[in-house]
């Protein structure tokens, strides 16, 4: 492995949220790439890559590549897309968020804590601006992870009036804050 590939994972192995920004920056738009290539939207690509990223961040201090970081996540995103197609016409698990405490629980250290305070009220600012039944789709969506199905038929609409909803909420959010839309959502998602 090269030694660059080295010092990131064991940076993100000893929970520095700079080598995972790092990796982050470095990966995220040839992952999404590849995944938007097997997948029929953006939404569920965007999702299963950002899971990918997760999956490492929440396994940090056990994370281990062998030859190198692209040929890990790519493995890792064919995986994911396996699992999502395996599940496709099965609903998938709901926890309650009372009980996702362990799954948002991040601990990063309070100073870079500190450093994202302000972009993540800019997001919570622009998400709070959204039309009411926008924000509420789209925080479903993404805090509750439910399935553009499971929102239609718990809000009683069509499923395209629930993908629409998400896509324009995305689209608000690419707008106000572009190419680092990702990265902030990322961020605000773990210390919502």
């Amino acid at each position: 492995m090269k030694k660059e590939d080295q010092d990131l994972v064991n940076g993100i192995n000893d929970a520095n949220p700079e080598a995972f920004k790092r990796l982050f920056d470095s990966y995220w738009k040839k992952i999404y790439r590849l995944a938007k290539q097997k997948l029929a939207n953006e939404e569920d690509a965007s999702d299963i890559t950002q899971d990918v990223f997760y999956v490492i961040w929440k396994n940090r201090g056990y994370w281990q590549v062998k030859n190198h970081i692209e040929g890990y996540l790519t493995s890792m995103l064919r995986h994911k897309i396996y699992d999502f197609y395996a599940k496709r016409d099965k609903l998938p698990v709901f926890v309650p968020l009372d009980d996702q405490e362990e799954y948002w629980d991040y601990n990063f250290a309070e100073s870079t804590r500190e450093d994202y305070t302000e972009e993540n009220l800019l997001v919570r600012k622009e998400i709070d601006a959204m039309p009411e039944k926008m924000k509420e789709i789209f925080l479903l969506s993404r805090f509750e992870n439910l399935s553009a199905l499971q929102i239609a038929e718990k809000l009683g609409i069509s499923v395209q009036t629930v993908r629409n909803q998400i896509s324009s909420a995305l689209k608000r959010l690419r707008d106000r804050f572009g190419n680092k839309t990702t990265w902030l959502l990322f961020l605000f998602f773990i210390h919502w």
